[in-house]
């Protein structure tokens, strides 16, 4: 009886080492892609690996293995070895861009994912009846740990280290169940420490823009759980000196001098410069040539607060302009770091300069609980291009640019204070841009009691980039005839939309909802439909044309259109084609049903996850954060009610399992006013709060997958698992298109419906009905 059940406790251990192995990889993996490919490839790169674990149950049910110890031991050593293999394949190997380097991407690390599928999958075919409950819960609570702790880990571990380290977790879980046989999976081991301390099969020298050669070699490099940060010598947008996002029609002059700059590349794409500063701010009288600092041409400010400040350019043209006070705001610590500590002789130590006060974290949480009286809040050119820690569970988006948000910036103003936000303008290739942002601004005004937002708004454009000014009162004569003096003396062009009676006009007043005759939206986003740089419908066709003057953001959409059918038909194919042929497999009523409650809840779960975990990103005040606070306490939450499963038993959770989505309905809708009054709370309150939203519901998820593997057999459960994990591939792809046009919260009640359904399929009247 000891032997037995220490051979059940080993097996409960190497279940969790696996399931931190898978969620560790996901997250990491996601990482690495974002900095070698757009954000939307990385996502669906991720997604399609999450297809890998499931795969293997469809295998595992038609040929159920002889010796399922000595293939669950194949399987680890497989892994362990796969894993840092195939992360060295990406990291090193994938040369190519675009396209192909997603095909590559899979087909190095499929083989591990589908390994790590194995082991999971065996695992739980172990476990025979009630006891599959517990088996489960040691799953979830392994990839809670997993996540709780990768973020962290990602802030002192290069993230390419770390992803292939979780191939040592596979290695652990082999000597758990081989207890007797070490040498293997010792010598394995060893061989992954020695390449990890090494280093050089996981060290990364290209993106998805450019190649990090001799002569564009970083003099700096950091990987953090937001971004990898390299810092060049050499300025890389076309070699500018004196740069500027848009000028004017005035030429620069030829023979001026500036100061030498640096700079700063986040995941390959999103830059920053680093300006040298000796503490002579007549040196930098260029920046008011640039159309961002357009908000502090209408007057002297006194205190300012900057959203994403990067590298201190905009602090120190803040400076430049005579503001006493600057909140500089950034999301990243890294970026901080480097340019205080590292380039902090360089930089002049911009951000200890006096006066300016650095604070890390998301901008609207950050201005929740800063005191009002802003006389500028800039926000210039700030993107989301990127998959930060969440990508393998939500769209990388972030909430600057949402109704909720401008509302709040404009109740952070001073009396006569303004926003000024930056953003590319049509001869750019981001058209819709200014445009969206412009209906965004009217929208919040209007919601803030504001008759006529054109009164209160003003553009200024200089080249490709547009800024736009929320004034919290009325632009009157005087204050205008300031700025009109600015733009002309730097080259800018001033739009009045009161006074010109255009189409401007109309966006602000809420009167166009699209651009010309063509599907893309200016429709302004709110908290619950927060992709600003989503310009259309993932189910609706758009001429290619369009979409390709859209830029990233335009292909964006299209491959989530083309990936949703593609990640369809691959499913089809994978998980249902091989049953065409296996005749001898007993397909009865119950078997269908029990495909069906597993479809659901595999839909009903991710449609949960995506959806409150992109909801927490703006209450927690960073995507790293969500990453670990809520999906961590959904994982623990289900893996509690998995524990518990046995107790409460199939014939109580079919009386009462029709509270489940009344309980996740319940919290979904609670989420948003708990939010609107703990937002401005310190943030280990806000924790506390987010344990108490989300544990509960995950508690009553966590009940379904082992009472309804008790429900309907033994015999399937290597088939349930696989439909299981089909489904959440699918739910993860179609959740986010859902949400873009439809929003968060209907995701999330959607995956409510679905667990009522999936409780009606195991209901015994469900059965009853069937046979009658």
């Amino acid at each position: 009886m000891d032997l037995k059940r220490g051979d059940v406790a080993r097996k409960h251990l190497a279940i969790a080492l696996v399931a931190g192995a898978v969620i560790l990889l996901q997250i990491t993996l996601t990482r690495i892609l974002s900095v070698l490919l757009w954000y939307h490839w990385a996502f669906f790169s991720i997604s399609l690996a999450m297809l890998g674990v499931g795969a293997p149950g469809v295998w595992l049910a038609l040929r159920p293995p002889k010796d399922a110890h000595k293939v669950l031991e194949l399987s680890l050593l497989a892994a362990g070895l796969l894993v840092p293999a195939g992360v060295a394949a990406i990291v090193r190997g994938s040369l190519f861009f675009g396209d192909k380097a997603i095909l590559f991407c899979l087909l190095s690390l499929l083989p591990a994912v589908l390994a790590l599928g194995s082991a999971v999958c065996l695992l739980l075919m172990d476990a025979r009846g009630v006891a599959i409950g517990r088996r489960y819960a040691f799953d979830l609570l392994g990839a809670c740990v997993g996540a709780l702790l990768v973020v962290p880990a990602m802030s002192v571990i290069p993230t390419p280290l770390l992803c292939a380290a979780s191939g040592l977790l596979p290695l652990a879980a082999l000597l758990v169940v081989r207890p007797r046989s070490l040498w293997l999976p010792l010598l394995a081991g060893v061989a992954l420490l020695v390449s990890l301390v090494h280093g050089r099969a996981y060290s990364l020298k290209h993106t998805k823009t450019y190649r990090e050669v001799a002569a564009m070699k970083p003099i700096y490099e950091r990987w953090t759980p937001t971004a990898r940060i390299a810092v060049f010598d050499k300025f890389m947008p076309m070699g500018q000196l004196g740069f500027r996002w848009g000028m004017g029609d005035k030429s620069p002059d030829a023979k001026r001098e500036y100061p030498k700059q640096y700079w700063i590349e986040q995941d390959g794409s999103a830059g920053t410069p680093i300006t040298s500063f000796d503490g002579d701010l007549s040196k930098l009288d260029y920046l008011l040539e640039d159309v961002t600092s357009a908000g502090y041409q209408l007057r002297q400010p006194k205190r300012v607060a900057i959203v994403g400040a990067g590298g201190g350019r905009d602090i120190l043209t803040a400076l430049l302009a005579g503001a006493e006070q600057i909140d500089a705001i950034e999301l990243n610590a890294g970026i901080v770091e480097a340019v205080r500590d590292r380039f902090g002789e360089f930089s002049g130590g911009v951000y200890t300069l006096p006066g300016v006060t650095a604070l890390i974290g998301e901008g609207r949480s950050v201005l929740t609980g800063s005191e009002s009286g802003y006389d500028v809040i800039q926000i210039s050119m700030i993107d989301s291009w990127s998959a930060t820690a969440a990508g393998a569970y939500a769209l990388s988006e972030n909430n600057l640019y949402t109704v909720g948000a401008f509302r709040l910036y404009w109740s952070k103003l001073s009396d006569r204070g303004v926003v000024a936000t930056s953003r590319w303008m049509p001869s750019s290739g981001f058209g819709f841009e200014v445009f969206r942002l412009l209906a965004l601004v009217g929208r919040a005004l209007q919601q803030e009691g504001v008759a006529d937002p054109t009164r209160q708004v003003v553009l200024v454009r200089g080249g490709p980039v547009g800024t736009v000014l929320m004034g919290r009162q009325p632009f009157d004569e005087a204050t205008l005839a300031v700025l009109e003096e600015a733009c002309v003396r730097h080259g800018f062009r001033l739009h009045r939309p009161w006074v010109e009676g255009d189409y401007l006009g109309m966006i602000l007043r809420g009167e166009v909802t699209q651009l010309g005759n063509t599907a893309v939206s200016i429709v302004a986003p709110t908290d619950d439909k927060p992709f600003f740089f989503q310009p259309y419908s993932p189910f609706r066709q758009v001429d290619d044309a369009v979409a390709l003057r859209l830029g990233f953001n335009g292909n964006a959409v299209s491959t989530l259109r083309t990936l949703m059918i593609a990640m369809t038909l691959t499913t089809l194919v994978l998980f249902f084609a091989p049953f065409v042929l296996a005749r001898w497999m007993k397909r009865d009523h119950q078997f269908w049903r029990g495909s069906g409650f597993f479809a659901c809840i595999g839909l009903s779960f991710m449609f949960v996850e995506m959806s409150w975990l992109q909801r927490f990103v703006l209450y927690l005040g960073h995507p790293s954060l969500a990453t670990t606070a809520a999906l961590g306490c959904m994982l623990l939450g289900a893996g509690l009610g998995a524990m518990a499963s046995a107790r409460i038993g199939v014939r109580n959770w079919q009386r009462l399992g029709w509270g489940a989505a009344l309980v996740i309905a319940v919290f979904g809708a609670a989420l948003s006013p708990v939010f609107t009054e703990t937002l401005g709370w310190p943030f280990a309150a806000r924790i506390g709060v987010s344990v108490l939203l989300i544990t509960p519901p995950a508690f009553v998820m966590g009940l379904f997958f082992p009472l309804g593997m008790v429900r309907f057999g033994d015999d399937g459960k290597a088939w349930f698992w696989a439909i299981n994990g089909a489904a959440g591939v699918l739910a993860s792809v179609l959740s986010l298109a859902l949400a873009m046009d439809l929003g968060l919260s209907f995701v999330g009640y959607v995956g409510a419906a679905l667990y009522l359904a999936a409780w009606l399929l195991a209901s015994p009247g469900c059965a009853r009905a069937h046979e009658a």
